[in-house]
């Protein structure tokens, strides 16, 4: 079965509201970056989709190129609600993640959240990467974080169960491979791990179903229309057999993580 991975027009569109994060947390995650990258840092985004991660680190301080494959995430970005295009100190291009058309050694930090899995070969998007660093400069890993067991990671874990099930076989490119060591091969052998922000939402079964349903969650972009409709009415059992009161806020604790690689890279 061939699922869908590509970023068009209609995730787009969607992406910047199923991942933003509240004004606080964002100004928070992009200090902590801009703290690590150091003062008036050189920083590189690989795949900075709509801006998310960009805007608060360049707002921090930090001198910020990024690009990604999707032209429909980089217009998101130039021209959405939010636009770059006043910004001398941000810059985007439309590139391949494999081979970036960039001159080595001219970055203090290199970011990637949410975009390595997505690599067909992420030796490769790594050894670009430390390509591009400086020595001592710092290869930076962001991943949002869900409690598994709020209402949120519940469904989520569901919806991904009964995918197993459907298709046993399938799995995003690169899925659960381990890339310290590779990273440590290239040069960099120390890793820090931490904790740049962490809140509470709130958030009830039903407004997580329907989230589900519209497609604003990215769980659900990979999946042709009559799979995930089948998904759907699964999950919608699963959830009226676990939890008495659909429509009952529950908090969902949430954290924003980075893991950052150190050394003189290759």
């Amino acid at each position: 079965m061939k699922f869908d991975f590509s970023f068009d027009k209609r995730v787009a569109k969607n992406y910047e509201a199923q991942r933003t994060h509240p004004p606080e947390v964002a100004q928070q995650i992009g200090e902590v970056i801009a703290s690590l990258a150091g003062p008036s840092a050189h920083v590189l985004e690989i795949g900075v989709g709509t801006g998310r991660i960009a805007r608060p680190v360049v707002a921090a301080g930090c001198h910020l190129t990024g690009f990604d494959l999707s032209r429909e995430m980089l217009e998101e970005v130039a021209g959405g609600e939010r636009p770059f295009s006043h910004q001398t100190n941000f810059n985007i291009l439309q590139a391949d993640m494999h081979y970036y058309p960039l001159c080595s050694n001219q970055f203090d930090a290199v970011l990637a959240v949410h975009v390595l899995h997505l690599a067909k070969d992420w030796q490769q998007v790594l050894k670009e990467a430390a390509r591009v660093l400086r020595p001592g400069g710092i290869f930076i890993q962001g991943d949002d974080w869900i409690d598994p067991q709020s209402v949120t990671g519940q469904l989520r874990d569901e919806l991904r169960r009964q995918a197993m099930r459907l298709s046993p076989n399938t799995k995003p490119p690169a899925a659960g491979i381990s890339k310290q060591q590779f990273l440590a091969e290239l040069g960099g052998p120390e890793v820090d791990e931490l904790i740049a922000a962490e809140w509470t939402t709130w958030l009830s079964p039903n407004e997580r179903l329907g989230a589900i349903q519209n497609r604003m969650d990215a769980e659900s972009w990979m999946f042709p229309d009559d799979i995930f409709n089948r998904l759907f009415q699964e999950l919608q059992a699963y959830a009226e057999a676990t939890w008495a009161d659909l429509d009952e806020k529950q908090p969902v604790i949430r954290r924003f993580l980075l893991k950052v690689s150190r050394g003189n890279w290759a």
